[in-house]
């Protein structure tokens, strides 16, 4: 191998036939575009910078009340003072533990303009799991909010907090302050902090049950919201719906790149989220212009968004990633938003953004659609998984993603032998082992067509099949579990379980309450049944990759208990 393809794993500093298909940057070190036209290096000020470039200027639409930029960054300079008050420090981590609102993207910003690392935490999932990543992300204060109060205190009995913000809690004997007191707390300034320093932490689930933390620094981040300004041409007047929540990476777009552009974030709440008919009349209400969610949500709109009685002819974008979608929903949503251009968005959490697909004309078959190219200042390799020491000249038409993206994670939160498994350097760039199976044509084109390993997206929310597998084994209603992905009949993926060795007390509706005790809701299996037949690897190990075609197999001949 040539010195130029000598390749060597990336630890991050701050974590204890040939096809090339890029858009050229120089190195993946943030370009001179990356630093915002501002002289922006960092998330820290951001809004404050907008308050003092247009006050009046709608920053945040909740239900009920209305933000101005100017009133956003107050709010964030107080909480920043309540965060330092608590004892926060530079490169603290500050768990956000909010439901979807406005107070959930001000903590965010709080968190990091105090110089902290911002770990959004899933409001519905069960405490033991939330103790468990404040363990692992050693997070020792958390804003949350008087709805969470049970939950708080249960995550405190098991992993002890320092502080909480947002709510008082007199369940727990600790220094707390609520949303009310924080009128009271002078403006804190940003905090000046290096580009490179983390800003905040995604978590997900990690094939051995417990949670992995993707740690972005201020660097990706702009260099995130950066492009999405770049590619889509986001405007200051543009109001975007604001539907993902912050513990899920589409979020960031609406966090990073909405407020430094200076458009209005228009919060979708879960409660309209689960009613199509509210949700698309918020839309039209409010004028929304800019979409970006998963395809579940597309779909439920389609069948029940009452879309032939709405006005959405402000849409001008509609994004979806984070799933396969089906040409039949985004030809049926396209008719609904007649003005808007459409794209299909693929890349982890790790990348952010990776590819992009665009379609001004509704799809004319039922194919998979493609995730298209790179985005601009992205390169991607499509490498042989099966080399035996996979690197950058071993390049194939089908085979891994390999992406080197200013967008790049730093790395796993002190996970080093997982970084040195996916972080490879190479030609003076920074490249990121995908696990994700693709194809190019000769169009340069791309098509996604799995996963080399066991992980799965259902409703744009990652799962590895195996540390969700373990976690249901633990209750101890069967010897073994297996977990597995089907498309269901409205054409959406969903989980579904197959007990080997069940004992006699096996109840689907028990099972059901039980996973949900350990298990975010979007990972607990909607089906479940028994299956008798047992598969061994060579080395006497459960073959669960055997199981899991054998029970695709069963649920197509026998029906299946259901959890709704």
């Amino acid at each position: 191998m040539s010195k130029r393809t000598m390749c060597r794993v990336y630890v991050p500093r701050h974590c204890v036939g040939c096809t090339i298909l890029r858009q050229e940057t120089k190195g993946t070190s943030m370009a001179a575009s990356e630093v915002h036209e501002d002289g922006r290096a960092s998330l820290s000020g951001m809004l404050d910078a907008q308050a003092m470039h247009s006050p009046d200027a709608e920053s945040i639409v909740d239900t009920g009340r209305t933000w101005t930029y100017a009133e956003a960054a107050r709010t964030r300079a107080q909480m920043s003072t309540a965060l330092l008050a608590a004892g926060v420090m530079c490169g603290d981590r500050v768990g956000v533990h909010l439901n979807k609102c406005a107070d959930g993207f001000l903590a965010m910003h709080a968190a990091v303009s105090a110089g902290a690392i911002a770990v959004p935490l899933d409001p519905g999932s069960p405490a033991s799991r939330l103790a468990q990543i404040c363990e692992r992300m050693q997070i020792d204060v958390i804003i949350s909010h008087p709805a969470r109060v049970k939950t708080l205190v249960q995550i405190h009995d098991i992993r002890p907090i320092r502080a909480l913000v947002g709510v008082s809690c007199e369940g727990i004997d600790i220094p707390s302050i609520d949303m009310a007191e924080l009128a009271h707390f002078d403006q804190t300034s940003p905090v000046n902090v290096a580009t490179d320093s983390p800003s905040y932490i995604i978590t997900t689930s990690g094939s051995t049950g417990e949670p992995k933390g993707i740690v972005h620094t201020h660097r990706s981040a702009l260099a995130y919201a950066n492009m999405t300004l770049r590619t889509y041409g986001l405007a200051a007047n543009d109001r975007v719906s604001d539907i993902a929540p912050h513990h899920f990476d589409i979020s960031t777009h609406s966090l990073w790149s909405v407020p430094l552009k200076g458009a209005t974030n228009v919060v979708i709440p879960e409660p309209y989220q689960r009613l199509p008919a509210s949700h698309s009349q918020r839309l039209q209400d409010e004028r929304v212009t800019y979409w970006y969610s998963v395809p579940f949500m597309l779909h439920q709109l389609v069948l029940r968004g009452d879309l032939e009685n709405r006005d959405l002819s402000t849409l001008r974008w509609v994004h979806f990633g984070g799933e396969v979608i089906s040409p039949q929903v985004l030809r049926e949503f396209m008719a609904a938003a007649p003005n808007a251009r459409f794209a299909n968005i693929f890349g982890p959490a790790e990348t952010n953004q990776s590819t992009v697909a665009f379609f001004d004309e509704p799809p004319d078959s039922d194919k998979m659609l493609p995730i298209g190219e790179p985005l601009d200042h992205t390169n991607i390799r499509i490498i042989d998984p099966k080399a035996a020491h996979p690197r950058l000249d071993n390049v194939v038409s089908r085979g891994e993603m390999w992406a080197s993206t200013p967008q790049l994670m730093e790395g796993y939160w002190q996970q080093p032998e997982l970084n040195a498994q996916v972080l490879v350097e190479c030609d003076g760039k920074r490249w990121y082992r995908s696990g994700d199976i693709v194809s190019v044509g000769h169009d340069g084109v791309m098509t996604f067509h799995g996963r080399i390993d066991h992980q799965v997206k259902v409703r744009g929310f990652r799962i590895e099949l195996e540390g969700i597998e373990m976690e249901l084994e633990q209750l101890g209603v069967a010897d073994h579990v297996v977990v597995a992905v089907r498309r269901s009949q409205l054409g959406e993926d969903e989980l579904i379980a197959g007990l080997l060795g069940a004992n006699h007390r096996y109840d689907h509706a028990d099972f059901v309450k039980r996973a949900a005790s350990v298990l975010p809701a979007y990972s607990v299996p909607t089906h479940s049944t028994l299956i008798d037949t047992a598969a061994f690897t060579g080395s006497g190990k459960l073959d669960r990759r055997l199981l899991r075609e054998h029970l695709l197999e069963v649920v197509e001949l026998e029906p299946m208990k259901e959890h709704s």
